[in-house]
């Protein structure tokens, strides 16, 4: 008799804590902005980048990702996300990755599944245990989302930070070219403002700064400028500019023109991302004298964007 109340009572506590249908839920707080996270989730080729590796024979590809003994393939785009079908311990379930804006510059993200368990007590028991295994399986994966996102390095190819603007004194000259500027025009540009600097005694405060505007497909507005101590006279080549000493974006790449046009892209991406307001046009920051150093492999180039 007091088998058959214990069995009794083991049955009655697996249909009291093991429901019927069981959820599974992952949650995590990103800070990221909301525009930043929906293009590495909704572009799944996107998810190599942020799903974790630990061995060279699991490959991952676009299509299908390995991890902890668990294959995720992705299914269909939702609304919010993506539909994951996952085989896993010789089973195949159904989940989804969503997300939702939490604020400006933070959003959620949700791992769900759910297996509908039926009323045999022993399948209550093996799905709430696979259940349970599955969600420590997804851990690592939710959490190296998490971790690319906050990484404005990972999502934007370099770091972002903010400062204040140091160099508000600009010798500048510009040209309307009918094609992108080449670099020797742009070397010729700055070579005459260092010229036109030493005539009139004024010193150099900081690195040669490049901007081109596309006006149309045949003219292109170079300009380039150079940080000075004082207000020199114009001319009708050369004029003088007063940056205003606000808030301004700094963004450090090493590389060719390829990459440094890459990272001003992303900047402005970034701008965008999190809805920043510009007072001003950004411009690519010269550290290193191309002049000098023939090795475009070697440049360094900063990214300044000004902002409110």
């Amino acid at each position: 008799m007091a088998i058959l109340l214990v069995l009794m009572a083991g049955l009655i506590s697996i249909y009291i804590f093991i429901p019927k249908d069981l959820k599974l839920s992952k949650v995590m707080a990103v800070n990221c902005s909301i525009n930043a996270g929906t293009r590495f989730i909704m572009d799944t080729t996107q998810w190599v980048k942020w799903w974790p590796t630990n061995s060279p024979s699991k490959k991952n590809t676009g299509q299908r990702l390995v991890w902890n003994q668990a294959t995720f393939l992705r299914d269909k785009a939702l609304f919010n996300g993506y539909g994951i079908q996952t085989n896993f311990k010789e089973r195949q379930i159904k989940g989804e990755l969503i997300f939702a804006q939490l604020g400006l510059d933070s959003m959620a993200i949700f791992w769900n599944y759910q297996l509908a368990s039926g009323w045999s007590p022993l399948k209550r028991i093996q799905d709430y245990l696979f259940m349970k295994d599955l969600k420590d399986v997804i851990a690592d994966p939710i959490k190296g989302l998490q971790a690319f996102l906050e990484s404005r390095e990972q999502v934007y190819g370099m770091q972002i930070v903010q400062d204040m603007v140091k160099d508000t004194i600009l010798v500048s000259t510009k040209k309307i070219l009918p094609n992108p500027p080449s670099q020797e025009t742009v070397l010729a540009m700055i070579q005459q403002l260092k010229h036109y600097a030493l005539q009139t005694g004024a010193k150099e405060t900081g690195f040669p700064m490049l901007n081109v505007t596309v006006l149309d497909s045949t003219h292109f507005q170079t300009m380039v400028a150079l940080p000075v101590d004082k207000q020199i006279p114009e001319t009708s080549i050369f004029s003088w500019k007063r940056m205003v000493a606000g808030k301004i974006l700094i963004g450090e790449v090493r590389g060719g023109n390829y990459i440094a046009e890459t990272a001003m892209k992303q900047m402005k991406q970034y701008v965008q991302d999190y809805h920043i307001t510009s007072p001003a046009i950004p411009f690519y920051s010269l550290v290193t004298d191309r002049g000098l150093e023939k090795d475009s492999t070697k440049w360094i180039t900063r990214i300044y964007y000004p902002v409110m």
